[in-house]
């Protein structure tokens, strides 16, 4: 007898954790219940978790997708095998880490390979070439809970010739006032495909949508003080695919912006040390680990 094969996801989002995890969690809950039996949960407190856990008879695959975990939800090991996300401190023998964030090892359980990229991606992009205008697409995470988006909005002179455009992802409506007509403010995302495909340039924190960015090749200048962001920014640095500064450099921000709007040769250099490290299908690379999974666990 073949255990069914069912699958629950817990993820937490605030203004502090940001949307990452969430948005994540729910790529991946949207691809996986096309043929599993999925059950997504948000933000459920410590007794809702352990409730859901206890019950499970047959042999089922827990996904948390934290920022921080706590450990007693792992001692419920019968019939549960776990995956968790962005961490690798914890090892058990019913359980794995995807850490797609981490650049430092690029196999299956860390990087782009299982980074849940939007299906919507994998459609023809067009080629980011050196241009007279530019359009430009700013973001500090989908909470910018560092405040940082005002500062790097202001820092910039909108009127230059060169900029067409700016988007802005922002966390809600009327997050600040702007008068200027180049400027585009985001609060909500629908088709990410279309924004990323018409951006030249982007100024971005180094969490997921640093990811997305570099999926379509686009010279990107990282922002960020966040501890986490700060390593792979420089990583980022290291490899040659954009520079990173701290918010209080946003003069040396400026002057990397204008050199990818004044030299043709320096932006096409950025576009291609991208190479093709992060065009990876992870939902379908997840998808065949949980296969795996389920197939290891089968009882005939």
């Amino acid at each position: 007898m073949i255990k069914k094969r069912k699958i629950i996801i817990f993820t937490r989002h605030s203004r502090k954790i940001g949307l990452g995890h969430f948005i994540r969690s729910q790529r991946l809950y949207f691809e996986l219940k096309k043929k599993f039996k999925c059950e997504f949960y948000v933000n459920k407190n410590k007794n809702f978790i352990i409730s859901k856990l206890k019950k499970q008879n047959n042999f089922t695959i827990i996904i948390f997708d934290f920022k921080k975990y706590d450990k007693f939800f792992l001692k419920y090991s019968k019939n549960l095998f776990y995956i968790l996300f962005d961490q690798r401190k914890i090892k058990k023998n019913n359980l794995i880490s995807l850490n797609p964030l981490n650049l430092k090892k690029n196999d299956n359980l860390n990087g782009p390979k299982c980074f849940a990229f939007p299906n919507s991606f994998f459609r023809k992009k067009k080629k980011k070439t050196f241009k007279k205008k530019f359009n430009i697409f700013i973001s500090q995470g989908g909470t910018d809970s560092n405040k940082n988006l005002k500062k790097i909005i202001d820092s910039i002179n909108i009127n230059n010739p060169k900029i067409n455009r700016i988007f802005v992802k922002v966390p809600r409506y009327n997050y600040f006032k702007n008068n200027n007509k180049k400027i585009t403010n985001l609060t909500h995302i629908n088709n990410l495909f279309n924004i990323l495909n018409k951006t030249d340039i982007a100024i971005s924190g180094c969490g997921n949508f640093s990811f997305e960015i570099n999926f379509f090749k686009i010279p990107t200048i990282y922002i960020s003080n966040e501890q986490d962001e700060i390593k792979r920014g420089k990583l980022f640095a290291s490899k040659g695919i954009g520079n990173f500064f701290k918010i209080n450099n946003v003069n040396k921000m400026i002057t990397e912006l204008n050199l990818l709007m004044d030299s043709k040769n320096y932006y096409e250099k950025m576009v291609s040390k991208r190479d093709n490290l992060f065009q990876q299908n992870g939902l379908r690379n997840i998808k065949k680990k949980i296969n795996k999974i389920f197939k290891d666990n089968e009882i005939n």
